[in-house]
């Protein structure tokens, strides 16, 4: 054997080996195409309304998870099976309390899923990352916990307000925020940044949170703001992929002035890297409570 045909060997053998591996998670972020405007409850429902009618895809935005430990690749994310928001709100008058209802969910196969991140990516529109390099233990905890999640069908609830590490089903954004947390990769930084709370005023919030049912145009006429501590309100924290997505592209844009991240590029998007191989993985139970397949039902 010549000595060009051992140097090509070595090489192959070499880039086999780092890929196999290869542990890391990256978390997708896709914003809504116009924007969801949080600032009223008004405001909300006429963003949402405008995104829905834009027949562009994601409408809500959405969040894919991808892990790679050692060789083995998944890709999923949540979804609605019926995300029939518009007819929740102007047929079933749940007003506000849309905002607590649980959709049919489950998770997206990982072909369809890689198709429109590629997709995506070679336009380098509405797409954008974070990449969390990781050990194997790291790596492993976060694929058990997709492995529970598939075996307990979790995922069979799709909400915004739903707390996936809770059994209770999840959103796109709160189900790929859970792997950051499952890893023990989740700063202080990144739930500031990619989470908002808002309390949401019962006067115009139906079921499930109250029987009585709320019109559209009671809630785009007169919830002209977001209830106060002293009012009766229920409290609402929930991950934004909007907010995901405009914080990586601030990240990107300052980092030549922060050396914790590296930025790179897939087609013609961008995101960001980060290194936390060196953290230990969380040790204890990944559930906050037991799974009980009961726990949510519609009202």
């Amino acid at each position: 054997m010549n000595m060009k045909k051992l140097i090509l060997l070595l090489a192959l053998y070499s880039t086999q080996i780092f890929a196999f591996n290869e542990t890391q998670m990256t978390l997708y972020f896709i914003p809504s195409p116009l924007g969801i405007d949080w600032t009223t409850p008004s405001s909300l429902a006429w963003s949402a309304i405008k995104n829905k009618i834009s027949f562009q895809s994601r409408f809500m935005g959405h969040v894919f998870v991808e892990l790679e430990c050692a060789g083995e690749k998944q890709v999923t994310g949540m979804k609605g099976k019926n995300f029939d928001y518009i007819r929740q709100v102007v047929f079933n008058s749940r007003g506000l309390g849309v905002l607590y209802h649980s959709f049919d969910g489950t998770l997206e196969n990982k072909e369809e899923a890689e198709e429109e991140i590629r997709d995506l990516s070679e336009k380098g529109e509405r797409l954008n990352f974070v990449r969390f390099k990781l050990n194997m233990d790291q790596c492993q905890r976060a694929s058990n916990y997709l492995k529970e999640y598939r075996e307990k069908n979790v995922g069979r609830y799709y909400g915004l307000a739903n707390r996936p590490l809770y059994a209770e089903g999840s959103g796109c954004s709160a189900f790929g925020a859970s792997f950051v947390e499952v890893t023990g990769v989740m700063e202080q930084e990144f739930k500031d940044a990619w989470s908002h709370t808002v309390n949401i005023p019962l006067e115009f919030a139906g079921p499930p949170l109250k029987p009585e049912g709320v019109s559209l145009l009671k809630l785009i006429m007169n919830a002209s703001k977001w209830a106060s501590e002293k009012e009766l309100h229920k409290k609402l924290f929930f991950w934004s992929p909007d907010l995901m997505f405009t914080w990586v592209n601030k990240k990107v844009d300052n980092a030549k002035n922060d050396k914790h991240y590296s930025v790179i590029e897939m087609g013609k998007s961008k995101g960001i890297v980060f290194d936390k191989s060196m953290l230990p993985a969380p040790k204890g139970a990944i559930w906050q409570q037991h799974l009980d397949t009961t726990l949510i039902k519609n009202k």
